[in-house]
């Protein structure tokens, strides 16, 4: 249960260098890339996006490689060192799948764990990346991206669900929090905490899973709607 314990501050910290390769995609047909240490990408160029299909076997939970972390997020990064969230993996069984689209044409991804689904910048806790494909035909290069732009030190672990979702939106609102949200974006935040009081009634009631993932859901996007307004904010 969600215990309203928000008393941190969420800092920005210097980011640090990742590297990841960066493949070409070819005009026509599949290439599958390999995630390291497991796992494959299987990427298509498709008109004006870029097919992205994810498998990833044995795969353990994010908190084990970060306690408060609740989710596997996946980046698309490009050639200049951008970055895009394209997606949550989901898992079942152990087992992470994702299908999803990028806008970039040129990428590599860049897997890390991560406290809710809808963060806009990539952790420093990485799970997995791609690698050199083997074939010397398909072009390719490193690029370093800087990641870890916050520091999820103090945020507090959550108490475990059957449902990820609700731990993702339980530690949205502490994300927000930690920037002050509640002072720098009061509205934004009050919407948020409310949303996320709903999801607990519902809990409380053991409603059913799909009548409580799409409020957990909304949960999580007015957190980091409060989020970004909050940290818009404190820049002026």
């Amino acid at each position: 249960m969600f215990t309203g314990a928000l008393a941190f501050t969420l800092f920005l910290v210097a980011a640090t260098p990742a590297e990841v390769v960066v493949v070409n995609l070819p005009t026509k047909g599949t290439l599958s890339l390999a995630l390291a240490p497991s796992g494959k990408a299987d990427v298509e160029h498709a008109a004006t996006l870029s097919l992205i299909h994810i498998e990833v076997d044995k795969l353990q939970a994010a908190s084990k490689l970060s306690p408060a972390m609740n989710a596997f997020v996946v980046w698309s990064i490009s050639p200049e060192g951008g970055f895009e969230n394209v997606g949550e993996l989901a898992v079942t069984d152990g087992k992470g799948r994702l299908d999803t689209v990028t806008r970039f044409d040129q990428f590599g991804i860049l897997i890390t764990a991560e406290p809710h689904f809808m963060v806009d910048r990539p952790n420093s806790v990485i799970a997995f990346r791609t690698q050199a494909p083997k074939s010397e035909n398909i072009r390719r290069m490193t690029v370093s991206i800087d990641v870890g732009y916050y520091d999820y030190s103090m945020l507090q672990p959550v108490t475990a669900s059957s449902l990820g979702l609700i731990a993702e939106a339980r530690s949205a609102l502490q994300v927000a929090a930690g920037v002050q949200a509640d002072r720098l974006a009061e509205s934004e935040y009050r919407l948020a905490r409310i949303a996320l009081g709903t999801v607990e009634e519902m809990v409380a009631r053991s409603a059913p899973p799909e009548i409580i993932l799409p409020v957990a859901n909304e949960s999580i996007r007015r957190s980091q709607r409060a989020f970004i307004a909050a940290r818009e904010a404190a820049r002026h």
